[in-house]
């Protein structure tokens, strides 16, 4: 008994710990961007986690969401690796269990980490409440890669849906380990740049000589150079791309510096299906 008593204030005393993180770097602005807020239930208004990007689903991809958001697969740091399993019974008593399983199957040890408003809804039976959630917002977070070591920070909730953990919807996502170290004098990391295939048809990678150490972004447009999409990276050398639901034609790219602003390439490249 006594032992049961010293291991349930242990565990109290950790989760306390770790819930009383500060709540002032939440945006809580960005609930006014989720949808259908009553299938989250809170844990806690704002943490902050930190891990490996394993995985993540483009909501428009074949096996998108559906809803706009990007399932950002995060698996965490030891400090946090027990948030994954953790569970209120009072919430979990509201499950309803549609599709966790078939999401869980991209890293069953990882925290489901949202960015919303990302993507086009394509789900039918959400389209047009995503739509109105969405309707204003232009989302600049940075979207990161897998294998990505990364900072995340948002609501610790619970989603009914899918019966599972998340951080949902983060405000904050941070690229760490990135070096910043300068560009070789006459060189850079889009020489020798190669966009395969072309023309592509459901996948397609930018694949650089050695990865960029400052973020870079990847920007894609329309042939009436209309920006439609920008891929944040540091640290990797490969930026894999879902084109699956991309309309068939020719788009524009260019490869910017985010800090400094300069276009480092530019050129265009092709979808059929």
């Amino acid at each position: 008994m006594k032992r049961t008593l010293l291991t349930s204030v242990f565990c109290f005393i950790m989760l306390s710990s770790v819930f009383s993180q500060s709540q002032t770097v939440c945006d809580t602005a960005y609930w006014n961007h989720t949808y259908a807020n009553a299938r989250l239930k809170i844990y806690q208004g704002c943490m902050t986690v930190t891990g490996v990007i394993k995985n993540r689903i483009n909501p428009e991809g074949i096996l998108g969401t559906g809803d706009g958001d990007w399932h950002i697969y995060v698996l965490p740091d030891s400090q946090y690796a027990w948030m994954v399993s953790y569970r209120d019974t009072n919430y979990s008593k509201l499950c309803e269990g549609s599709d966790s399983a078939g999401y869980r199957l991209f890293c069953t040890p990882c925290l489901n980490v949202e960015e919303i408003c990302k993507g086009a809804p394509t789900d039918a039976s959400v389209t047009g409440t995503v739509d109105s959630a969405c309707a204003g917002f232009n989302d600049t977070m940075y979207l990161p890669n897998v294998n990505e070591y990364v900072e995340c920070t948002g609501p610790f909730i619970y989603d009914t849906v899918h019966c599972w953990n998340e951080l949902h919807p983060i405000s904050r996502m941070v690229l760490l380990g990135v070096t910043n170290i300068p560009e070789p004098e006459g060189s850079s990391f889009t020489d020798d740049m190669k966009i395969f295939p072309q023309p592509a048809h459901d996948d397609m990678e930018f694949d650089f000589i050695r990865p960029p150490h400052a973020l870079a972004l990847v920007k894609i447009y329309n042939v009436q150079g209309r920006e439609l999409l920008a891929y944040g990276m540091a640290e990797t050398n490969v930026l894999p791309l879902d084109v699956s639901n991309w309309p068939a034609g020719n788009y524009l790219y260019s490869i910017v510096l985010q800090e400094q602003g300069k276009v480092l390439k530019s050129g265009v490249f092709s979808v059929v299906h």
